[in-house]
């Protein structure tokens, strides 16, 4: 028992010995041109922030070394890594060059260190102290033929710079499935990409896979926008992960498609949060103005591999001590605690800035990455491509706009023929490949809606024709002047007199203004019946601005009363498209695939963003496939249906319970195309401007919509519908407020005179009494 409490004794009062030493060594080597790079500047972020965090490591510091070599030179590279294992590092991170990172690995092997890496590895066997982040090249093929098979390809050419590259890819044709796909391999540098380009647009080939360095990338979309091969027909799918930092600019408003995956999602909180600590980090504590926040997929890998490797140092620690031992490259002795830390680095499971982080074998498993495509205003995610999943577009608009759609259907159908007919409406992406005459109808989006019910006459309905301040104020109009005659009357002499005049004698005299008798006064004038007459000039006044007052409420509220009573009010919960944005009573939406989800997907107007938001997110969704199908589910009630006015107009002059809410959301006109340069466009195009001018245009809008509708005019009289819809507002403090202030300065003079009576009428007492004024008073 005693050996027991003092075994016990000693364990609360000694404190746990930490199994970590409390410095560990840590190598990286970068190639010379990613010396003060973003990649440099993500490791020393991440040791920075591992050595701050309280809970991570609380006993332990990481000491880092950085080498730079050349590239290219394998035997710089193994000299700056036996230089590190000198230093006495426990783990060595990069290079990210394909070329420099086997020879380093082998240093790594040999002597039993963990080398973490965030490199492509060409390689599939199993290395036993090799941690790679980088997605495989198997993970990449699969990627990359799962994005294919989505958008259909059937021929597509793949430029690539160097050997390394095409290894990279060499999967793409050997899968059973993509068998009847036509590749062409184009191999280009900056030198030869015009040529490689021009090669491929001439045999006719408009869907490309790009594999070339980030510092050429430039080159490349220059020789794109030369050749002209920067519109809707071509599709570019780019294997760089760090599209986001291209210059893009003069390729948004052409309509070109360019995709490419994504590994950081800088729209994440967390990972915003740590962007913005590494840019303080960098600019050595001081926030700087940049908004733009994105890293590299290099910087990103880096950063998620000073993680990994800190998370198993944490989870050895927990079971294990980490013996620390002295090597060297010339005694090729290995390290004896390597591969117990190599087998914990392979065990973690974390989130980080490249999404979940797993390992089998050494490798990255369950990869996640965002699918990007370039939009008219910037790039945007569309989708995500998951291991075992595959590809998940959650926006398909974005490959296959029906814009788009419609440009390649016309300009097929111009190539058959001279002229096309339609409810065509002119766009920038068919105007840039085909004309159009000048527009011979003017249209826009609008809000199509069931016609609002009546509304139930309430058991109160008389106190509609002023509004609720309106009733509140004239109550107390009628509480301040019932007082202010009372005090007054009180206050003027003339009001006071003989209750029995044929007394002379008698000095008892009587106000008729009590306090019972001056509301009643004031309740009966209103009522337009009364008793009392006031005598004082005081008195009078207040009498009488009364009165004035009386007539002007009572005249407006008959006025508006007869009003009500002959107006049928209706029920309309939206007016326009600001109240429908506003609300979530009422669903609302638009023809699916069509110019008006368009028009809201890329509009930059904040309400029609809003619009937007809500119509994509809404489920069930709110897309209609027809205009059958929309006008039905705005019969169905709850339900607003936005399209072009002109379909709208032709529905509501058929259907007498649909009615259209505001005005026009946009301006846009049909037109006729022609091929470009053709000669009819503008022969066309006068007949359009003659036929308006004579008002024919009109005359046969008005005969197809309105006109030519049976019987509908004798059940269905939209005259009588808009009067209606007109409904009488209830008067409020804007319409009848100055009657109040009439009231209040008729009552102002009135006390005003009440006090010159009852001076008057001291001063002449006096006189009489033979005493001072004031001695009266």
């Amino acid at each position: 028992m005693f050996l027991f409490l003092t075994s016990f004794t000693l364990m609360v009062a000694i404190p746990c010995v930490p199994s970590l030493p409390p410095i560990i060594k840590i190598g990286a080597i970068f190639s010379e041109a990613e010396k003060g790079g973003s990649s440099e500047l993500a490791f020393r972020y991440a040791v920075h922030r591992i050595n701050r965090d309280k809970y991570l490591l609380p006993h332990t510091q990481l000491v880092y070394d950085i080498q730079y070599v050349p590239l290219d030179d394998s035997f710089h590279a193994s000299k700056k890594a036996c230089q590190q294992v000198q230093f006495g590092v426990q783990a060595m991170f990069g290079p990210s060059d394909p070329m420099l990172g086997p020879h380093i690995h082998s240093v790594c092997d040999a002597l039993d260190i963990p080398h973490i890496e965030a490199r492509l590895d060409l390689d599939p066997d199993y290395k036993e102290f090799s941690i790679n982040l980088y997605p495989s090249p198997r993970v990449l093929n699969s990627a990359y033929q799962d994005i294919i098979r989505f958008l259909n390809w059937t021929k597509l050419a793949i430029v690539y710079e160097n050997d390394y590259g095409l290894i990279k890819l060499r999967d793409l044709d050997r899968t059973p499935s993509n068998k009847d796909l036509e590749i062409h391999l184009m191999q280009a540098d900056p030198n030869t990409y015009r040529d490689t380009l021009q090669t491929i647009k001439t045999k006719e080939i408009q869907n490309l896979i790009v594999d070339t360095r980030p510092e050429n990338i430039n080159e490349f979309l220059k020789g794109i926008l030369q050749l002209q091969m920067n519109d809707y027909k071509f599709h570019y799918l780019f294997t760089s992960f760090d599209i986001e930092s291209f210059d893009l600019e003069d390729f948004k408003y052409n309509f070109v498609n360019m995709t490419a995956f994504r590994l950081v999602d800088a729209s994440d909180i967390t990972i915003r949060e740590i962007l913005k600590d590494m840019d303080r980090f960098r600019n050595g504590g001081k926030s700087s103005h940049n908004t733009s926040l994105v890293i590299s997929s290099d910087a990103a890998l880096m950063y998620d591999s000073v993680y990994v490797f800190a998370v198993g140092l944490q989870t050895l620690e927990q079971s294990h001590s980490l013996q620390l031992t002295n090597l060297s490259c010339e005694d090729e002795t290995p390290w004896d605690a390597g591969l117990s830390l190599i087998n914990y680095v392979n065990s973690v499971e974390i989130k980080g800035l490249t999404g979940p982080i797993e390992f089998k074998e050494g490798k990255r498993v369950d990869f996640k990455m965002d699918v990007l495509k370039l939009k008219q205003h910037s790039l945007a995610k569309v989708g995500e491509w998951e291991t075992g999943a595959g590809v998940n577009i959650s926006d398909p608009g974005a490959f296959f706009d029906s814009s788009t759609m419609n440009v390649t259907l016309l300009v097929v159908t111009i190539l058959k023929a001279d002229l096309a007919v339609g409810s065509m409406t002119i766009n920038y992406a068919r105007e840039s490949v085909i004309d159009f005459t000048k527009p011979f109808m003017n249209l826009g989006i609008s809000i199509l809606f069931k016609v609002p019910t009546s509304q139930s006459t309430r058991l109160f309905s008389f106190m509609n024709p002023l509004a609720i301040e309106i009733w509140l104020y004239v109550l107390a109009a009628y509480i301040l002047v019932s007082l202010t005659m009372f005090l007054v009357a009180r206050f003027s002499p003339y009001e006071w007199h003989n209750p029995h005049p044929c007394d002379v004698d008698n000095d008892l005299v009587q106000n008729q203004f009590s306090m019972s008798n001056s509301f009643w006064f004031t309740i009966g004038t209103l009522m337009q019946q009364g008793s009392l007459n006031p005598k004082a000039t005081s008195t009078r006044i207040v009498g009488g601005i009364w009165w004035f007052f009386t007539l002007i409420i009572i005249s407006s509220y008959t006025a508006n009363l007869a009003a009500f009573l002959t107006v049928e009010r209706m029920i309309t919960p939206i007016e326009n498209a600001q109240d429908l944005s506003e609300q979530t009573e009422i669903m609302y939406g638009t023809l699916s695939g069509g110019s008006t989800q368009t028009f809201f997907r890329d509009s930059k107007i904040e309400i029609y963003q809003k619009m937007w938001r809500y119509m994509e997110s809404k489920r069930p969704s709110v897309f209609v496939p027809d205009y059958e199908e929309g006008v039905k589910r705005v019969l169905e009630g709850d339900y607003a249906f936005l399209m072009e006015s002109t379909m709208l107009d032709y529905e509501v002059q058929r259907n007498c319970n649909l009615t259209q809410i505001g005005g026009l959301l946009d301006s846009k006109g049909y037109g006729i195309a022609t091929p470009i340069g053709s000669p009819w466009r503008d022969k066309i195009s006068l007949a359009i401007l003659e036929l308006q001018e004579k008002g024919e245009i009109q005359m046969m809008y008005n005969k197809w919509w309105k006109h030519n509708r049976g019987d509908l005019m004798d059940h269905c009289n939209r005259n009588d519908k808009t009067n209606k819809e007109s409904k009488a507002n209830a008067l409020d403090v804007d319409n009848i407020g100055g009657v109040f202030v009439v009231l209040l300065c008729g009552l102002a003079v009135a006390i005003m005179v009440a006090i010159v009576e009852f001076c008057y009428n001291s001063k002449k007492a006096s006189r009489a009494e033979c005493v001072s004024f004031l001695c009266h008073l």
